[in-house]
């Protein structure tokens, strides 16, 4: 280790990679944990439950579906003398709220949508109290009638303070208010999501205001402790409170305890997607340490044979490179370690320039994570090191002294025949397997039928087949396997499920496959270079040393090149594929054919809500409505209404939307699928505007293999089997808010997944919302407007919201804001990409570590070559010309096999259809290219410099 130190920091640099990917894997769940907990317990402060509007037979509430609910204040009194004397519990506070615009005239600026909270200035103490942002207490109780407190996030959305004048609209009326404080983000204060400012007045003077007397949106219970220790008592007190509302339209909802456990399980979904994505580079860092090893080897095989003759044995020289392989990983671990912390800062922060408006994300690595990424990393070296130091103590002592290539010992081994026994037995067990679980297991299903031929070809081997026909069949075989488009495989093997497994599954076994394909035809390449070569007859010696190496070495060879194609594989790939998503949704078809999305509230609607009174008001208030070519409506009855598929148990959460006729007419929807008996979209739209008991859906209802990322609680249609683009109609159940029977529906048609702008269940608008509907009065009115210029949708929307700011109205240009969310979808898939990438620094160090021994193991070939007349920038360029073609053969590869599997996903049924266009985003092919040639090319050339001022005399009698 000490002797050189330069090839010694190289290794460590290969070797350190699994410990960051680890480290950094672990960091991001890490660091999206504790940030949304963090946010969690900040913003809800001592506020642990709360009672709200609830149908669930189990009291089981949900505050984001029952913000616009209403109950009786008697249930205060219920909670409030069951939960006296309760230990667990210090504080009980009744709460009304209401959805309100908010405008800051001072400063022009306004917010649609705000939450203003009445709260019971008398219990504020056993919450903690209302405080400044500076930490004084407020006394609510002494605000004046025309006084209020606002939170932190509204005095920073309007750009006001205590003692300035805002403006609030409530049944269109126009009421003015004095900010009397600024009061620290929570509940109390309205702040009840991240996105939504909120403000506090007395509950007496809200409810009065409001006409709302005896009526309250929800009861706040703070449990005995701190804002951390009090989830401890969550569960007991939230059964409690349960108890004493059982058999009312009421539930209780541990918001703080579910909140901190949706962000446990966010924060796994993440360190799940970055370790899986992970494994690419730490699969390239095992082939690196295994090729380190072996070329570790190949230098000392004379030093290796005289010590095995005079006495040392194969235990003894496993013992040797395992040592030293350990001190390798000891430190390759910290470094890793160390580089994981970094890299995790490095994507905390970008993370958060992307949500921090929503969420702010503060990196973090906790102790433990360190813990487990070291040791993970080091058990990964360790174990590869121990299996690369026994491999290469098997050696012919005689052929080992005189340092001349062992002898192919031609006699049948019997281990031989053993790993092919265990090998098919493997895979046949795995594939069988995988298709008769109850639930196919397509991992197993396909692990399984890409080992077995690898246990057929040893068995051929034993028998005496020679090597090139046997191997390369089995190459071909797996990539054919792999390669089978998807509706082939489906109908050869059936439906076998699988997840995001997968995609690091069929990578190994494919970048497997081309790599034995490739090096059991490598003389076919090297005969193509040398080829190329005599085109420069001056470079012909350089041309032919080059070529020479890479072909007496076809095992190093192989895995150099299955190192570059496994890394670009998975970023050609996964770049691939979201290109071609972003250009998928953000297609022509994407916003329906609408231009504007404008949303209002019930609490300040607009007329009667329908598209006459909304262009009337427009035009009343100086808008040219002659831009408009049509306006549709939508009104969504909930936002996350409880919605099952006909003869299952478990309700799941759906957006619920009543869709006007002017909407269903005026909009340009398709459909990916349609129910039997609908010939064609126009009848699937004739029935949704003529049928009250039919509905579509939007592609998220779609089940997908794996369902990864997925929210458990989202609706799905299951039993849904599309053939040839036609299902059976699935009957549908819609549970009511106010009880009785649930409204069962027909869905007859799945919107395409193209429609972007669409999302939730679309039913006709009378059996939605309204009297005798599903629900009684609307969450949202939302009213679509397309535009005869469709450029102009951003200065429309900004003009329709001007237009009806008393209304709390949101205007959106649709196409705008799916470009926003799509651009933070892609910034976000650039991170991923740029983690994958790091396994592109393995690589480039794998080629460094190889070109400094290789110049080492050659010294005497090289002394060689230049007694005999060879010149130094003969030595050079053979070096990188080798590199070329070995680092050129395994990135072309990986392109190949990435941009071939990205076009099969993508044309596939599942995504956008063999219709869709496909691109390739050759900008990013390029570049991956060119930067890792370049980068590998740069590696070599100091080592080939070194090489090639190689004295022919010291060379010679090199030992």
């Amino acid at each position: 280790i000490p002797r050189r130190r330069t090839q010694t920091i190289l290794i460590v640099i290969g070797l350190m990679l699994s410990t960051l990917i680890i480290a950094a894997a672990l960091g991001t769940g890490d660091t999206i944990n504790n940030s949304v907990t963090e946010s969690a317990l900040q913003g809800l402060g001592e506020v642990d439950e709360l009672v709200v509007a609830s149908q669930d037979a189990k009291n089981e509430g949900n505050v984001e579906r029952s913000l616009n609910e209403t109950f009786s204040a008697d249930v205060f009194q219920t909670i409030d003398d069951g939960l006296a004397g309760d230990p667990d519990v210090d504080g009980i506070m009744p709460i009304l709220l209401e959805t309100l615009p908010v405008i800051a005239e001072e400063s022009g600026q306004s917010e649609p949508v705000s939450y203003l909270v009445g709260v019971d200035p008398s219990r504020l103490d056993q919450f903690g109290g209302l405080r400044t942002v500076e930490g004084d207490d407020i006394d609510l109780a002494a605000t004046a009638p025309n006084e209020v407190v606002i939170s932190e996030t509204m005095a920073e959305d309007l750009a006001v303070g205590a003692g300035d004048v805002v403006t609030t609209f409530y049944r269109g009326q126009p009421l003015q208010l004095t900010v009397a404080a600024v009061a620290e983000d929570s509940p109390l204060s309205g702040r009840f999501d991240t996105a939504t400012p909120g403000w506090v007045v007395p509950l007496d003077r809200l409810q009065a205001a409001t006409n709302q007397q005896g009526l309250l949106t929800m009861i706040a219970i703070s449990n005995r402790g701190g804002v951390r220790d009090g989830l401890e008592l969550s569960d007991a007190v939230t059964e409690r409170a349960r108890a004493l509302v059982a058999g009312q339209p009421l539930g209780v909802d541990p918001y703080k305890d579910r909140l901190v456990n949706l962000a446990e399980t966010f924060s796994s979904i993440f360190t799940g997607l970055f370790l899986v994505l992970g494994l690419f580079s730490i699969a390239v860092g095992i082939l690196l340490i295994v090729l380190i090893f072996t070329m570790l080897a190949a230098e000392r095989r004379p030093e290796m044979g005289m010590a095995r003759a005079i006495g040392q044995r194969r235990g003894h020289l496993v013992q040797q490179f395992v040592a030293e392989g350990s001190g390798y990983a000891l430190l390759a671990g910290l470094v890793g370690a160390a580089l994981g912390v970094a890299a995790t800062w490095a994507i905390g922060l970008a993370l958060d320039s992307l949500f921090g408006d929503v969420l702010p994300i503060r990196p973090e690595v906790t102790p433990r994570s360190l813990v487990v990424a070291y040791c993970l990393g080091v058990v990964i070296t360790f174990i590869a090191v121990v299996g690369s130091s026994w491999k290469i103590s098997r050696l012919n002592v005689v052929a080992a002294i005189r340092d001349l290539p062992d002898v192919s010992n031609p006699k049948r081994r019997k281990r031989t025949l053993l790993c092919a026994v265990i090998m098919i037995m493997i895979g046949a067990v795995g594939a069988v397997a995988g298709q008769t679980s109850d639930t196919a297991e397509a991992f197993l299903f396909y692990g399984g039928m890409s080992l077995v031929p690898f246990g057929v070809a040893l068995l051929l081997r034993f028998f005496g087949a020679p090597s090139r026909p046997v191997f390369s069949l089995v190459g071909i075989y797996i990539l054919t396997l792999w390669l089978l488009p998807p509706s082939l495989s489906e109908e050869l093997f059936g439906d076998l499920g699988g997840g995001f497994e997968m995609f690091f599954l069929s990578g190994i076994f494919m970048v497997a496959g081309a790599s034995i394909l490739i090096v059991q035809n490598l003389d076919l390449l090297l005969r193509g270079v040398s080829a190329l070569g005599g085109l420069f007859q001056s470079k012909l010696p350089a041309v032919r040393m080059a070529i020479a190496y890479p072909g007496a070495t076809k095992g190093r060879t192989g895995m150099l090149i299955a190192m570059f194609s496994l890394i670009v594989f998975s970023l050609a790939t996964f770049a691939t594929i979201n290109q071609n998503f972003v250009n998928l949704f953000l297609g022509d078809e994407a916003n329906a054919g609408w231009d504007v999305r404008v949303g209002v509230l019930p609490e300040n609607p607009v007329g009667d809500g329908s598209a006459e009174a909304f262009t009337q008001t427009l035009e009343a208030e100086g808008v040219d409505v002659t831009q408009f070519q049509g306006i549709g409506t939508v009104t969504t009855g909930d936002f996350q209404g409880r919605v099952r598929v006909e003869g299952t148990d478990e309700w799941k959460s759906q957006t619920v939307n009543g869709a006007g006729e002017s909407f269903i007419t005026g909009s340009a929807l398709s459909f990916q699928a349609r129910a039997e008996g609908y010939a064609d979209d126009a009848a699937v739209l004739e029935a949704l505007r003529t049928r009250p008991d039919v509905a579509i859906v939007d592609a998220s209802a779609v089940p997908v293999e794996g369902d990864f990322g997925r929210d458990p609680d989202a609706f799905v249609l299951e039993g849904y089997e599309a053939t040839d683009g036609t299902f059976a109609p699935i009957k549908v159940e819609v549970e009511r808010p106010g009880g009785g029977e649930p409204v069962t529906l027909t869905v007859i048609g799945v919107i395409d997944d193209q429609i972007s702008s669409l999302f939730g269940l679309y039913a006709p608008r009378a059996t939605v919302v309204g009297p005798g509907g599903i629900y009684q009065t609307p969450a949202l009115t939302s009213y679509y407007v397309k535009a005869s210029d469709p450029d102009q949708a951003s200065s429309m929307a900004k003009a329709i919201e001007a237009a009806l700011l008393t209304n709390g109205a949101q205007a959106v240009s649709i196409r705008d804001e799916l470009e926003e969310f799509q651009s933070q979808n892609q910034v976000f898939l650039y991170i991923i990409q740029g983690f994958m990438g790091l396994g592109l620094l393995v690589g480039i160090a794998a080629v460094g570590v190889i070109a400094f021994r290789s110049v080492v193991e050659r010294r005497q070939q090289i002394g060689m070559l230049r007694a005999l007349g060879y010149q130094r920038s003969m030595v050079a360029t053979s070096f990188l010309i080798e590199t070329l073609f070995v680092v050129g053969i395994g990135v072309i590869s990986g392109l190949t096999l990435g941009l071939v599997l990205a076009w099969q996903l993508f044309t596939s049924d599942d995504f956008g259809g063999p219709d869709a266009d496909f691109i390739v985003p050759w900008s990013i092919v390029v570049a991956v290219l060119i930067v890792t040639i370049v980068a590998a090319l740069l590696m070599t050339w100091v080592p080939s410099r070194q090489a090639s001022r190689l004295s022919p005399a010291e060379a010679l009698r090199y030992e």
